[in-house]
C-alpha cells in the first residue's frame, strides 16, 4: 500500500463542471493523439466511478459558446468520438507536442484559454532543468545528490569541462523530454573521441573521432542555439553495461496528500547512453535490480533512500513551483553504489509503474483521477497553480532529512547559478 505525507492544504468548497478535461495535441492520425491507451484508461476509470471526462486540443475552444470538441471513449464501440462539450473548469495536461511548430501552436492555444477563461490545471509545470536543480542544490540535504553542472557556452566551455572531469561529459538539453537529443562525450587515452546519444527522434547514434577538436565542433554544430546543461559522465550502469536508471512516481490522492506511488527499475541495451523507455529501455522490478547489482543489504537501502528523497524532493519543489499532482523523479546509481539525483518531471509516464506490482500500476491511473475529484468537489477561489510568495526555497529538518544527512554522503555538488535568464 503506497504510504503518505501529510503536507498540502484542503480547497474550499465552490461550484464547477463536474467533468475532467484531458489536454492533448490531436492529429489526424487513428487514434487523433498520444497515450490514447492511457487516456482511455483514464474514462473508464472515470465512468465507473461517476467522473465524467473527455480529451480535447486547446485550439477547439470556441469563445461565443464556451464550447470544446471532445474526445469520448464508447467502450461498447470500441472507439473514440468527437463531440461538443462544455469547457471543462479542471484540465489535465497530457498533450505531447513534438516538432517546434507543434509546441508553439499548443503554448499559444492554451495562452488563450488562461487569459480568457479562469482553468485550474490539475498538475503545475517545472520550470527547465537547470532551475529546479539550483533550487535543490540550495538545501545541503539536496546538494549531496545533485551532479555538478553548469551551461554549455560554447566549445571552449566543454573543453574546459572535460579536463576537471575525466575527459568525460554529459550535455543535454535544458528543457529536453524522454532521453531526446543528449549527446555523451568521452574521450580514450589515445586522442580519439566517442560520441553517443539520440537523436531528436529518439534514434540512438554513435560516432568515433579523431580528436577532440573535432568532437567539439561537431557537438558545438549539432547544439547550434539551444540552451544545454553539462554534466560529468556518471557510470549509471548495470552488470552488463546496460544503463540503468529508478524512476519514482509521487502523486497525490483523493485526501491531497502525497503518497509514492513506486519505483521502477529502467534498462538501457548495452552501449546505449539512457534508459528511458521511449528510447527503447525496458521496465523492471527496483527492488530485484538492486540487489542483484549492489546485494541485499545495500540493495534495501539504496531503495529506502530513493524513496525518502523522493517525498522530500516533491514537497520542496511544491513549495517552490506551485502545486503539482503528480511528479516523476530519476535517480541513477553509480558503480560505487552513490545515488544521483536525475532530473524532474511534471508530465511523467507511467509505462514503468507496470514493473513496480499491479497496485502500483493501477494506482498510476487513478490516483489523478482522485485528486481531480477531490478539486472539482472542494474548488478553490484562487488559482491552484499560484507559487508560493518569494524566492526561497527553505525545507525544515525533518527526521528523514537527519537520517539522510548522516549517510555518509556529505560532499555537495556544485551548480552554476546561471539559469534564471532561460
Amino acid at each position: 500500500m503506497p504510504v503518505t505525507f501529510p503536507n498540502s492544504k484542503p480547497y474550499r468548497n465552490v461550484g464547477g463542471n463536474d467533468a475532467l478535461g484531458i489536454l492533448v495535441y490531436e492529429r489526424d492520425d487513428d487514434p487523433p493523439f498520444a497515450e490514447s491507451s492511457f487516456i482511455r484508461r483514464l474514462n473508464q476509470f472515470g465512468s465507473a466511478r461517476g467522473m465524467p471526462l473527455f480529451a480535447f486540443a486547446p485550439w477547439t475552444w470556441e469563445e461565443r459558446n464556451g464550447s470544446v470538441k471532445g474526445w469520448s471513449w464508447n467502450d461498447r464501440e470500441g472507439r473514440w468520438e468527437p463531440g461538443r462539450r462544455m469547457l471543462p473548469s479542471v484540465v489535465y495536461d497530457r498533450a505531447w507536442p513534438e516538432t517546434d511548430a507543434e509546441k508553439l501552436r499548443y503554448r499559444q492555444a492554451v495562452r488563450r484559454l488562461r487569459e480568457s477563461v479562469k482553468l485550474v490545471f490539475l498538475n503545475g509545470r517545472l520550470p527547465n532543468k537547470g532551475k529546479v536543480y539550483e533550487c535543490l542544490a540550495k538545501n545541503r540535504t539536496f546538494s549531496a545528490y545533485i551532479p555538478p553542472t553548469a551551461l554549455f557556452r560554447g566549445s571552449a566551455s566543454l573543453s574546459d569541462w572535460l579536463s576537471k572531469h575525466s575527459h568525460a561529459a554529459f550535455l543535454k538539453p535544458i528543457a529536453g523530454s524522454q532521453g531526446r537529443r543528449v549527446v555523451a562525450i568521452v574521450v580514450a587515452e589515445d586522442g580519439t573521441v566517442k560520441l553517443s546519444g539520440r537523436r531528436q527522434d529518439n534514434q540512438p547514434f554513435e560516432v568515433e573521432v579523431a580528436n577532440e577538436a573535432t568532437a567539439l565542433r561537431r557537438i558545438e554544430r549539432w547544439i547550434g542555439s539551444r540552451p544545454y546543461i553539462m554534466q560529468p559522465f556518471l557510470e549509471l550502469k548495470g552488470d552488463h553495461g546496460e544503463p540503468f536508471d529508478l524512476r519514482a512516481l509521487m502523486q497525490k490522492g483523493g485526501d491531497g496528500r502525497w503518497s509514492l506511488t513506486g519505483i521502477a527499475a529502467r534498462c538501457g541495451s548495452p552501449g546505449m547512453v539512457t534508459a528511458n523507455l521511449h528510447g527503447g529501455g525496458k521496465a523492471s522490478s527496483a527492488r530485484t535490480m538492486l540487489s542483484r547489482l549492489f546485494g541485499d543489504i545495500r540493495g534495501r537501502e539504496l531503495f529506502e533512500e530513493a524513496t525518502n528523497m523522493s517525498y522530500m524532493i516533491a514537497v520542496r519543489l511544491e513549495n517552490v513551483f506551485g502545486r503539482f499532482a503528480e511528479i516523476g523523479l530519476d535517480y541513477g546509481i553509480d558503480r560505487s553504489g552513490k545515488l544521483w539525483f536525475l532530473e524532474a518531471n511534471s508530465k511523467p509516464g507511467r509505462a514503468a509503474m507496470v514493473s513496480a506490482g499491479a497496485e502500483a500500476a493501477r494506482a498510476a491511473a487513478e490516483q489523478p483521477l482522485s485528486y481531480a475529484r477531490s478539486i472539482l468537489l472542494r474548488l478553490a477561489t484562487t488559482d491552484t497553480r499560484r507559487s508560493p510568495q518569494g524566492r526561497g526555497c527553505s525545507l525544515a529538518t525533518t527526521d528523514m532529512q537527519r537520517s539522510l544527512q548522516g549517510n555518509g554522503y556529505a560532499t555537495p555538488g556544485r551548480v552554476i547559478h546561471e539559469f534564471d535568464h532561460l
